[in-house]
Protein backbone atom coordinates (compact mmCIF):
# COMPACT_ATOMS: atom_id res chain seq x y z
CA UNK A 1 0.00 0.00 0.00
CA UNK A 2 2.88 2.48 0.49
CA UNK A 3 4.50 1.51 -2.92
CA UNK A 4 0.72 2.02 -4.16
CA UNK A 5 0.84 5.66 -2.35
CA UNK A 6 4.40 6.49 -3.75
CA UNK A 7 3.79 5.77 -7.15
CA UNK A 8 0.36 7.85 -6.80
CA UNK A 9 2.72 10.66 -5.14
CA UNK A 10 5.32 10.54 -7.75
CA UNK A 11 2.39 10.94 -10.73
CA UNK A 12 0.66 13.41 -9.11
CA UNK A 13 3.91 15.64 -8.52
CA UNK A 14 5.27 15.09 -12.40
CA UNK A 15 1.35 16.34 -13.32
CA UNK A 16 1.86 19.57 -11.19
CA UNK A 17 5.35 20.13 -12.77
CA UNK A 18 3.33 20.07 -16.00
CA UNK A 19 0.43 22.25 -15.11
CA UNK A 20 3.41 24.68 -13.51
CA UNK A 21 5.42 24.50 -17.22
CA UNK A 22 2.10 25.02 -19.33
CA UNK A 23 1.00 27.82 -16.98
CA UNK A 24 4.94 29.57 -17.72
CA UNK A 25 4.32 29.03 -21.07
CA UNK A 26 1.04 30.18 -21.29
CA UNK A 27 2.27 33.76 -19.39
CA UNK A 28 5.45 34.20 -21.12
CA UNK A 29 3.16 34.07 -24.88
CA UNK A 30 1.02 36.99 -23.12
CA UNK A 31 3.63 39.34 -22.54
CA UNK A 32 5.60 38.71 -25.29
CA UNK A 33 5.33 41.24 -27.88
CA UNK A 34 2.94 40.45 -30.66
CA UNK A 35 4.29 38.32 -33.79
CA UNK A 36 5.49 40.74 -36.61
CA UNK A 37 3.85 39.63 -40.18
CA UNK A 38 5.99 38.15 -42.33
CA UNK A 39 6.24 40.79 -44.92
CA UNK A 40 5.50 44.53 -44.91
CA UNK A 41 2.22 44.12 -46.86
CA UNK A 42 0.17 42.32 -44.35
CA UNK A 43 1.63 44.77 -42.15
CA UNK A 44 0.66 47.85 -43.77
CA UNK A 45 -2.81 46.20 -44.54
CA UNK A 46 -2.92 44.63 -40.83
CA UNK A 47 -2.35 48.56 -39.60
CA UNK A 48 -5.72 49.78 -42.26
CA UNK A 49 -7.64 47.42 -40.93
CA UNK A 50 -7.05 48.36 -37.51
CA UNK A 51 -7.34 52.13 -38.21
CA UNK A 52 -10.22 51.59 -40.11
CA UNK A 53 -11.97 49.75 -36.87
CA UNK A 54 -10.91 52.79 -35.05
CA UNK A 55 -12.53 55.14 -37.36
CA UNK A 56 -15.94 52.30 -37.43
CA UNK A 57 -15.85 52.49 -34.02
CA UNK A 58 -15.67 56.24 -33.18
CA UNK A 59 -19.06 56.88 -35.85
CA UNK A 60 -20.47 54.55 -34.38
CA UNK A 61 -20.66 56.02 -30.80
CA UNK A 62 -20.93 59.84 -32.72
CA UNK A 63 -24.29 57.58 -33.95
CA UNK A 64 -25.20 56.79 -30.99
CA UNK A 65 -25.07 60.32 -29.61
CA UNK A 66 -27.21 61.63 -32.27
CA UNK A 67 -30.26 58.61 -32.07
CA UNK A 68 -30.21 59.98 -28.30
CA UNK A 69 -30.12 63.39 -28.96
CA UNK A 70 -32.85 62.77 -31.69
CA UNK A 71 -34.94 60.29 -29.12
CA UNK A 72 -34.91 62.94 -26.96
CA UNK A 73 -35.77 65.67 -29.43
CA UNK A 74 -38.75 63.30 -30.68
CA UNK A 75 -40.19 62.75 -26.95
CA UNK A 76 -40.37 66.39 -27.08
CA UNK A 77 -42.17 66.97 -29.60
CA UNK A 78 -44.69 64.16 -29.23
CA UNK A 79 -45.31 65.68 -25.41
CA UNK A 80 -46.28 69.21 -26.98
CA UNK A 81 -48.07 67.36 -29.84
CA UNK A 82 -49.98 65.35 -26.81
CA UNK A 83 -50.69 68.51 -25.07
CA UNK A 84 -52.07 70.14 -28.05
CA UNK A 85 -54.16 67.54 -29.12
CA UNK A 86 -55.85 67.42 -25.87
CA UNK A 87 -56.46 71.57 -25.57
CA UNK A 88 -58.41 70.92 -29.06
CA UNK A 89 -60.11 68.04 -28.07
CA UNK A 90 -61.30 70.21 -24.80
CA UNK A 91 -61.91 72.93 -27.10
CA UNK A 92 -63.79 70.95 -29.91
CA UNK A 93 -66.07 69.57 -26.87
CA UNK A 94 -66.62 73.14 -25.50
CA UNK A 95 -68.03 74.12 -28.58
CA UNK A 96 -70.03 71.42 -29.20
CA UNK A 97 -71.71 72.02 -25.78
CA UNK A 98 -72.16 75.76 -27.10
CA UNK A 99 -73.56 74.67 -30.32
CA UNK A 100 -76.13 72.59 -28.76
CA UNK A 101 -77.23 75.07 -26.24
CA UNK A 102 -77.48 77.64 -28.54
CA UNK A 103 -79.46 75.17 -30.81
CA UNK A 104 -82.03 74.82 -27.95
CA UNK A 105 -82.67 77.92 -27.62
CA UNK A 106 -82.81 78.31 -30.85
CA UNK A 107 -85.82 76.08 -31.15
CA UNK A 108 -87.52 77.06 -27.84
CA UNK A 109 -87.53 80.44 -29.42
CA UNK A 110 -89.11 78.79 -33.11
CA UNK A 111 -92.18 77.45 -30.18
CA UNK A 112 -92.47 80.20 -28.35
CA UNK A 113 -93.09 82.50 -31.13
CA UNK A 114 -95.92 82.24 -33.69
CA UNK A 115 -97.30 84.44 -36.40
CA UNK A 116 -96.07 86.26 -39.16
CA UNK A 117 -93.42 88.20 -37.36
CA UNK A 118 -92.04 85.11 -35.36
CA UNK A 119 -90.88 83.62 -38.67
CA UNK A 120 -88.57 86.42 -39.57
CA UNK A 121 -87.14 86.03 -36.06
CA UNK A 122 -87.24 82.43 -36.08
CA UNK A 123 -85.44 82.44 -39.71
CA UNK A 124 -82.62 85.11 -38.28
CA UNK A 125 -82.15 82.37 -34.93
CA UNK A 126 -81.87 79.76 -37.87
CA UNK A 127 -79.49 81.97 -39.62
CA UNK A 128 -77.48 82.37 -36.38
CA UNK A 129 -77.43 78.67 -35.67
CA UNK A 130 -75.86 77.93 -39.09
CA UNK A 131 -73.31 80.94 -38.79
CA UNK A 132 -73.06 79.17 -35.13
CA UNK A 133 -72.34 75.69 -36.78
CA UNK A 134 -69.91 77.29 -39.42
CA UNK A 135 -67.64 79.17 -37.29
CA UNK A 136 -67.37 75.84 -34.99
CA UNK A 137 -66.62 73.51 -38.12
CA UNK A 138 -63.86 76.50 -39.30
CA UNK A 139 -61.99 76.21 -35.58
CA UNK A 140 -62.63 72.65 -36.22
CA UNK A 141 -60.43 72.39 -39.21
CA UNK A 142 -58.10 74.98 -38.19
CA UNK A 143 -57.26 72.70 -35.09
CA UNK A 144 -56.75 69.64 -36.82
CA UNK A 145 -54.83 71.35 -39.43
CA UNK A 146 -52.55 72.30 -36.40
CA UNK A 147 -52.68 68.61 -35.06
CA UNK A 148 -51.31 67.48 -38.79
CA UNK A 149 -48.81 70.36 -38.61
CA UNK A 150 -47.28 69.14 -35.68
CA UNK A 151 -47.79 65.20 -36.46
CA UNK A 152 -45.74 66.30 -39.93
CA UNK A 153 -43.28 67.73 -37.88
CA UNK A 154 -42.49 65.18 -35.52
CA UNK A 155 -42.37 63.04 -38.24
CA UNK A 156 -40.11 65.48 -40.62
CA UNK A 157 -42.13 64.48 -43.36
CA UNK A 158 -43.31 67.41 -45.66
CA UNK A 159 -46.92 68.47 -45.38
CA UNK A 160 -49.53 67.75 -48.13
CA UNK A 161 -50.13 70.41 -50.93
CA UNK A 162 -53.83 70.53 -50.05
CA UNK A 163 -53.74 70.11 -46.50
CA UNK A 164 -56.73 69.30 -44.81
CA UNK A 165 -58.96 71.06 -46.76
CA UNK A 166 -59.39 68.51 -49.45
CA UNK A 167 -61.47 66.28 -46.62
CA UNK A 168 -63.47 68.95 -45.33
CA UNK A 169 -67.12 69.54 -46.97
CA UNK A 170 -66.98 72.19 -50.21
CA UNK A 171 -67.63 75.79 -47.89
CA UNK A 172 -70.64 76.11 -50.44
CA UNK A 173 -72.65 73.55 -48.63
CA UNK A 174 -73.78 75.80 -45.90
CA UNK A 175 -74.78 78.44 -48.65
CA UNK A 176 -76.53 75.47 -50.37
CA UNK A 177 -78.48 74.49 -46.87
CA UNK A 178 -79.38 78.58 -46.89
CA UNK A 179 -81.09 78.63 -50.02
CA UNK A 180 -83.25 75.64 -49.31
CA UNK A 181 -84.00 76.92 -45.94
CA UNK A 182 -85.59 80.31 -47.69
CA UNK A 183 -86.99 78.16 -50.00
CA UNK A 184 -89.04 76.14 -47.85
CA UNK A 185 -89.81 79.79 -46.19
CA UNK A 186 -90.82 81.61 -48.91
Amino acid sequence: MRDDLNVSEKRLIAALDRIDQFLDRTAASRHAPQPVPANAEAASQLHELQAENRRLSQELAALHEHQSVTLSDCEQRLAEAHRRLVEAGEEAARLSAANEALAEANRALIAAQQGDGAQDEARRALEAEVESLRAARAAEVAQMGEIVDALDRMIEAPAPAAGVSETAPAPDTAEHADAALDEGRG
